[in-house]
């Protein structure tokens, strides 16, 4: 029986970022154009006052600025949306790729990301309706345990709560298979995806068991040195000192003030801000691209797939 390595699976993220660092770099970047784009629109189009002035609903000016600040934030997570389905596949390709290369960092806009957009939003309806249907078995069978007594109730209470929590885990393990089956496949491959997870279940909530830990992890390390750097660069520039945090407006009303400073360290930030956002990606994705890599049928051989064929990219 095929089955595959969690240490190994989990090392996979690292191991794209080490072999790809580049491609980490460029990933992340890509991710975060959207973000970058809107905040900067949203800028222009309506100042730092939109950070710092509550809105009053009794104006229609400002209820109209909210309608449209609502539109403009809800086209950005679109966007968003849109381009991590991108860096998704290309993710995926890299992972299947083992060392080879290419020159467009394995991003394309094609047949596969079609696929993959399509498959993603099952995925997500599929999920909402199966959380819907287990809350409302949840709710009857806590009915029926609120009936015991107090001890009894409360161990089946965390009882029930474990067991729904692992139910989650055990069919999360092996949906997160099927957009890199999409990607091997090359086709909608709901089935194969979710077949490669037969008799690799406990393994695969294993390992989301220890993603877990390590993005937790990885997020509070990045945290950490994020809001070191930031007080540094803050007390270099005067903008922001531990005084200045008592005062959120006055920061903000700085930035403006300083355009041209805050834009350099900006951009100055926007490259390891980018392999922090390039290596999430490949911690959320090339775990599982892994662990569809070994399991399939073909892992013996090359995956063929659009990097390889680039006619069916447009």
């Amino acid at each position: 029986m095929k089955t595959f390595d969690i240490m190994e699976a989990l090392a996979e993220p690292f191991r794209q970022a080490g072999r790809r660092p580049l491609a980490t770099i460029v990933w992340g970047l890509v991710g975060l154009l959207p973000s970058v784009g809107g905040l900067a629109l949203l800028f222009h189009v309506f100042g730092g006052d939109m950070f710092i002035d509550d809105p009053d609903f009794e104006s229609g000016a400002d209820m109209a600025t909210f309608f449209q600040f609502q539109s403009w934030s809800l086209l950005v997570n679109l966007l968003e949306w849109l381009v991590s389905i991108v860096v998704i596949v290309a993710v995926t390709r890299a992972t299947f790729a083992g060392r080879r290369k290419d020159g467009a960092f394995f991003m394309r806009v094609g047949a596969d990301e079609f696929r993959v957009l399509i498959a993603s939003l099952v995925i997500a309806i599929v999920a909402v309706l199966a959380l819907i249907v287990l809350a409302l078995i949840c709710v009857g069978i806590g009915a029926l345990i609120w009936q015991l007594p107090e001890l009894p109730r409360a161990l089946g209470l965390v009882v029930l709560g474990i067991a729904a929590f692992l139910l989650i885990l055990l069919a999360s393990g092996r949906a997160y298979l099927i957009l890199p089956a999409c990607v091997w496949h090359h086709s909608l491959a709901f089935e194969e995806g979710w077949k490669l997870g037969r008799r690799q279940s406990w393994k695969l909530v294993g390992l989301l068991i220890m993603l877990l830990i390590v993005t937790i992890v990885m997020s509070l390390v990045i945290m950490v040195v994020a809001v070191i750097l930031l007080l540094v660069i803050g007390a270099m520039l005067g903008g922001w000192d531990m005084p200045a945090m008592d005062d959120p407006e006055g920061w903000v009303m700085n930035m403006f003030e300083q355009p041209l400073v805050w834009g350099v360290t900006a951009a100055v930030l926007l490259i390891p801000l980018a392999w922090v956002q390039g290596f999430f990606q490949l911690l959320g994705n090339a775990p599982f691209a892994h662990v569809v890599r070994e399991l399939s049928a073909e892992a013996d051989s090359a995956a063929e797939t659009t990097a390889d064929n680039p006619d069916e990219s447009v």
